[in-house]
């Protein structure tokens, strides 16, 4: 049973107790299920900040501050939603609002290089920043994905002074 009306997913708790109602009903296997928890636990390990919400569904953005610096907004490095997608492109934000540019440490060619590893994964269409998040559970080998992460955000912590 998937959440109904206002109620979203805001809490590590009801980001589990979701992960677990889809996999008793079978709208996630198990696979998908098991890959989202990891991701969770990775982001938990790597990320600054792992903010959990805004969805009906298990969710969450992992947050690196030497990714945002000194940005204006609040970009994640990838976000997840087992209803939904496992995605890159919000840690491109930056290089999309180029006044910004300069707030960060790290280089365009930073991030090209995660996109492109990104997009070389198993499961990954050609170009994506975007996948479907059953099949990170199917197709896309996850140890692979979060080496990947940990590649983008080392590059990022040493630009942006050790942060």
């Amino acid at each position: 049973m998937t959440r109904t009306g206002p109620a979203y997913v805001e809490s590590e708790s009801e980001l589990f107790a979701d992960i677990d109602r889809k996999r008793a009903n079978g709208d996630v296997t198990a696979a998908t299920a098991d890959a989202f928890v990891e991701l969770y636990e990775f982001a938990t390990d790597i990320g600054d900040r792992v903010s959990i919400g805004q969805a009906k569904h298990a969710n969450f953005q992992a947050k690196v501050d030497a990714h945002q610096a000194g940005y204006r907004n609040d970009p994640s490095v990838f976000t997840a939603n087992v209803s939904g997608t496992l995605k890159v492109w919000p840690a491109r934000m930056v290089l999309d609002n180029a006044p910004d540019v300069d707030a960060v440490g790290w280089d365009a060619a930073d991030y090209h290089e995660f996109e492109r590893a990104f997009q070389s994964l198993r499961g990954v269409p050609h170009d994506a920043t975007t996948v479907p998040f059953e099949r990170v559970g199917s197709d896309v080998d996850v140890a692979e994905f979060e080496s990947i992460v940990e590649r983008f955000v080392a590059a990022c912590r040493p630009k942006a002074g050790g942060a």
